[in-house]
């Protein structure tokens, strides 16, 4: 799926302000983000953070964001999936920034 056409910083902060309610998820978005802008980040790693925020903002993904509560899960999953397959370079970041 091409996620690029989807994603601009625009949509990104938007989609971040739809979903405050969720604050992990937001934060975690939010981290993956920075990774990704990263200039240090790996190629495959800031691909791996744009396809998990290219399915977050994208409204009609597996599960269409409309949808109460069912509509976030699946976003949720996707980010918890990419930090989980990210490991060292995750841990890298949230190290870095000093977070725990």
């Amino acid at each position: 799926m091409d996620y690029a056409r989807h994603f601009s910083a625009r949509k990104f902060q938007h989609k971040l302000k739809n979903i405050s309610g969720v604050g992990q998820i937001v934060d975690q978005a939010g981290a993956l983000y920075g990774l990704m802008r990263d200039p240090e980040t790996p190629r495959w790693v800031k691909a791996t953070c744009v396809g998990a925020l290219g399915y977050l903002v994208l409204p009609t993904d597996a599960v269409a964001d409309f949808i109460p509560v069912a509509g976030y899960l699946d976003d949720a999953g996707m980010i918890t999936a990419a930090i989980a397959s990210l490991g060292s370079q995750w841990q890298r970041k949230q190290d870095q920034s000093g977070e725990d």
